[in-house]
Formats: C-alpha cells, sequence, structure tokens
C-alpha cells in the first residue's frame, strides 16, 4: 500500500468529463521483424498477464480516506481482471495516418473508469497504409491517469512493456500473486490521525531548518531580470475546452535539433523545442487572423527527481517561459529562451522547492482535493497565466520490440484542460524526434495546417544552422 502525494491527488481533483486527465502512449509495430508467428490480441494479453505481478501499477486501484481526511492510498484491486482494461478495434481499409490519427484522438477524449486501476491498452489492427510503416502493422494505444505517472515514469513503464531484441523469450507463464488486503475504513482513520500529528512537524523542522537558505535564494532570484513573470494574452487555447480532441505531430531527427541548438551556447534541445513551438504557435494565430498581442508564454514542465531515481507518481514543477516568437531571428530567439529557462530552472533545484513540496504533503487530503476542484472550472475565465504547455521527455534510444514486433513509430498525447487547450509533447525515439500536439478540437479544427507550421518552423531553425531547409 502506497499513499499519493499531494500531486498525484491534485491530478484526481483536475478531472472533469469533458477534459478527463490521462496520458496516451501510442506506438505502431511491424510484425515481419518477429521471429516468431505474427502476435495476435490474445498473445498481447498474455504479455500484460506476465507483466502483472512485477508492475504494480498496472494492477492498484485508489483507495479514499473517508471524509478525505488524508490523501488516498493505492491499494491491489482486489476485482483485478484484464479483459476491463485491454480491448481490441480495426481499422477499416485503407488503414492509413488519418483514420488512426483520428482514432488515437477519439481514444484519448474518452475518461478512463476511475473505480478500477486507472489504465486501458488498445490493440489497433488494419494499421495497413501509414507512411512510413510496411503494410500489416498493429498498433497500441496505452492509456494511463496522470495521478499514477508524469513523463519520467511513463517512459519507465514503457520501456518495461517492451524488450530489447526482436529474439527475446516467449513470453513467461504468469507468477501467482495475491493482492494485499483491502484497509479498512477504521484502519485507514487512524493512518490520517497519525500522519496529521507527523507530517506538520516534519514540515515544520524542514522549513526552520532551512530559512536562511531559502532567504539567500529568494533574494538571488529576485535580481535576476529573466526570472521575472511575463504579461500574458488570451488566445483561443486558453478558454474552456470542449470534449473532442485534435492530435497530430511533425518529425525531425534528433541530429537536425543538435545542430540547431549549437546556434546558441550552452541552450538545450528544450530550449529548441520551446523556439521551434513559439515561431508555429505565432504563426498559425496570425494566419487565422488571430495575430497574439503580446510575446506569447509557455509552461514547461520540470522533473524534480534526483538523478537516477525511480519510481511512479508525479514529481514535477512548473516554469513559465517567453517563448519569444515574435523575434525574427532563430538565433536571437534561441539565445533569448536559453537565458530565460536557465536562470528559471535554477529556482527548482534550490532549498525553497523541497521544502514547499513537504508543505504540501502535509495539508489535509480534503483540502488539496477542494481547492483544485474548485479552481479547475475557473480555469477556462480566470486570466491566463501561460498559451500552451511544452513538455520534453526523452524517449529510448535503441529500438524496442513487442513479442519480437520492431516498435517502428511511437508518440506521446498529453491532456488538455481548461485553459490549456493546446499541449506539445516533444520527444526523441531511435535517432528521431517527434513534436506532438493535441488540442480542444473546437480550437484546432485543422491539425495539419498546424503540422505544417511545426514542419515550417523546423525548416527555418535548420536553414539557420546551415542545414538543408526541411527537416530530415
Amino acid at each position: 500500500m502506497e499513499q499519493l502525494n499531494f500531486l498525484d491527488l491534485a491530478m484526481i481533483s483536475a478531472e472533469q468529463p469533458h477534459a478527463p486527465y490521462h496520458l496516451c502512449m501510442a506506438g505502431i509495430y511491424d510484425p515481419s521483424t518477429s521471429p516468431r508467428r505474427a502476435p495476435g490480441y490474445d498473445d498481447i494479453v498474455a504479455k500484460l498477464d506476465s507483466l502483472v505481478p512485477r508492475l504494480p501499477a498496472l494492477r492498484r486501484a485508489i483507495r479514499r480516506v473517508p471524509l478525505e481526511l488524508d490523501r488516498p492510498y493505492w491499494v491491489d484491486d482486489p476485482r483485478f481482471d484484464l479483459a476491463h482494461h485491454v480491448r481490441r478495434l480495426r481499422l477499416a481499409a485503407p488503414g492509413d495516418w488519418r483514420q488512426y490519427r483520428d482514432l488515437v484522438a477519439e481514444l484519448n477524449a474518452r475518461p478512463l473508469d476511475m473505480t478500477r486501476p486507472p489504465w486501458e491498452l488498445f490493440v489497433i489492427e488494419g494499421v495497413d497504409a501509414v507512411d512510413g510503416c510496411p503494410p500489416g502493422c498493429f498498433a497500441t494505444v496505452l492509456k494511463i491517469h496522470h495521478c499514477v505517472i508524469d513523463g519520467s515514469s511513463g517512459v519507465q513503464l514503457y520501456n518495461d512493456l517492451h524488450d530489447r531484441t526482436a529474439d527475446a523469450p516467449a513470453t513467461a507463464r504468469p507468477q501467482g500473486w495475491s493482492p494485499e488486503t483491502v484497509p479498512s475504513g477504521a484502519e485507514l482513520v487512524g493512518r490520517a490521525a497519525v500522519n496529521a500529528l507527523v507530517n506538520p512537524v516534519r514540515a515544520a523542522r524542514s522549513l526552520l531548518g532551512n530559512l536562511g537558505d531559502i532567504g539567500r535564494e529568494l533574494a538571488a532570484n529576485r535580481q535576476r531580470p529573466e526570472s521575472h513573470g511575463h504579461p500574458v494574452c488570451r488566445t483561443r487555447f486558453n478558454q474552456r475546452v470542449g470534449p473532442e480532441r485534435a492530435w497530430e505531430e511533425a518529425r525531425c531527427t534528433l541530429d537536425d535539433l543538435r545542430r540547431v541548438k549549437r546556434l546558441s551556447a550552452g541552450a538545450t534541445i528544450n530550449d529548441v523545442c520551446i523556439s521551434v513551438v513559439g515561431r508555429a504557435l505565432r504563426g498559425y494565430l496570425t494566419d487565422i487572423g488571430e495575430p497574439p498581442a503580446c510575446p506569447l508564454v509557455t509552461s514547461v514542465p520540470v522533473s524534480t527527481r534526483a538523478p537516477g531515481q525511480v519510481g511512479g507518481g508525479n514529481q514535477v514543477s512548473m516554469i513559465t517561459v517567453s517563448m519569444h516568437a515574435e523575434l525574427d531571428d532563430p538565433v536571437e530567439r534561441l539565445a533569448a529562451i536559453h537565458l530565460e529557462t536557465s536562470a528559471k530552472k535554477a529556482t527548482q533545484h534550490g532549498v525553497a522547492m523541497p521544502v514547499l513540496r513537504e508543505l504540501a504533503q502535509a495539508l489535509p487530503g480534503a483540502l488539496i482535493g477542494s481547492v483544485v476542484r474548485a479552481l479547475t472550472p475557473l480555469m477556462g475565465r480566470a486570466a491566463p497565466q501561460y498559451n500552451t504547455i511544452v513538455t520534453n521527455v526523452p524517449g529510448p534510444a535503441d529500438d524496442q520490440y513487442l513479442l519480437g514486433c520492431k516498435l517502428v513509430r511511437s508518440s506521446g498525447c498529453p491532456p488538455v484542460q481548461d485553459g490549456a487547450g493546446l499541449f506539445h509533447s516533444v520527444s526523441s525515439f531511435a535517432g528521431g524526434f517527434l513534436f506532438t500536439f493535441n488540442a480542444d478540437r473546437a480550437a484546432l479544427p485543422d491539425p495539419e495546417r498546424y503540422r505544417a507550421k511545426l514542419e515550417a518552423s523546423i525548416a527555418e531553425h535548420l536553414a539557420a544552422a546551415g542545414a538543408p531547409g526541411m527537416p530530415s
């Protein structure tokens, strides 16, 4: 039994019927690489069945504390049954990218059943005509709630589902496992009483022991002009979102972006991604007659995990950064972004942030949940704090296989919420790089048009780096 942290609880509380708060990981597989017969739906179910004993995230459900006196717990679901989590679908002919793309968007728009372990896997057959993928492919779409994983732990989970070689041993016979005893309400209330005494004392000790360092850190941050906030104007993506989604991606190579980041000393791949997205977003809004009235701002998740730390749950903080999209010169824009991200990321790795997280852990579960539930419906009407989100989660550098079938295309699909109707997930995979975006379809009815803007922005950055004008 493991207790959810305050961010995990916030993810649950932010869930709305028209704006579910889960992540999607979509992949297309080539069965011709399998040294055995091409696997079918039952083989994939058997593979998952073999992983359940060693991957608790697949079998755990949420157990709430009575009266929300404390944060909920993860417990083994005594009713666990893979039949409730794995579905089989098939694309109609020809099975092309557009059909696949629209199906992923449709699946992503559907809420998960939060009374069971909050995940689903869809096996999609008939993926026969996607550019860059051989005929006869199949796909999987894994949906898992954000309260279970963040970007980094999501990649870990996805890696656990795959093998590193096509000739990995066949699926092992599932090991027996017995669910842990579900704690009673009285037991959870007793734990809540203990935590109500212990957590505030622990948080107070942490605060008092670090007051001097926190004061010096805050004073230093105020001296950085790059760490100040920005005025944020409202765009069509900063409204209440509808229930339908638009999902697409633009592609290049990781080497392309490495060439671009060398345009500014010290710049990172993440800085390049912000520059590319900012230019594309400004171009799209201008083309449809809605040029932004002030500089565009993005929210950037920053992992708070220590180097080498593993585990599920959410361990992230957020910074807001101007995308400097009004600057026409990519070199100038990238330098300005790097200066600002460096200053703001420094504030996430000092003394203050861990202390603030510990203080948040001491808050009662009812307070966390009620505050988030009260604020979430207001996000589409309140003054926006940012225009979009750009999250960069490096993927695996090597090829991956599912039952011998090579993963030939891998994409993410992040959630959108009221006030944040456009979310970019940028990631690398086996030498490639993807700019994937998920949006409220009412705000972005033409995802192909925005994809073209991303491709044009990539080409502009490559040209500035002296590379060919089109992405590889």
